[in-house]
């Protein structure tokens, strides 16, 4: 079993999505795939939170293998996680944004891990 940062990933849904991006994103030492199923972020934060990821463009996106956000359109965390992913893109830090039908259900989530977990490793 290896259980290097290019072997660990770490991913979550709602809060835990949240805290799947916070904790992923702030320790790039441990985590190289972080993904958040409608995660509960807030963009009022997103500076303070990330500001590490984006001050760190070529680190970032040397060493994340994976960024992967998604959100469902009826989803209240929409908007949120749109905004995110537009944070992330002003910073150049390469990630993936999915949305598709559906609100904050397992239906979703079921959905995104089925599309996240084969891309891992």
């Amino acid at each position: 079993m290896l259980g290097d940062r290019d072997h660990r990933a770490i991913a979550g849904l709602s809060m835990g999505g949240g805290e799947s991006l916070e904790i992923g994103l702030s320790h790039p030492e441990l985590f190289s795939y972080v993904g958040g199923f409608s995660a509960a972020v807030r963009p009022a934060n997103f500076q303070q939170t990330f500001g590490g990821l984006t001050a760190g463009l070529q680190t970032a996106n040397h060493k994340l293998h994976l960024l992967w956000i998604g959100c469902g359109t009826d989803d209240s965390l929409l908007a949120a996680n749109q905004d995110f992913s537009k944070f992330l893109d002003a910073a150049n830090i390469q990630h993936v944004f999915r949305k598709s039908d559906g609100a904050h259900t397992w239906m979703v989530w079921r959905r995104y891990l089925n599309e996240f977990a084969p891309l891992l490793f």
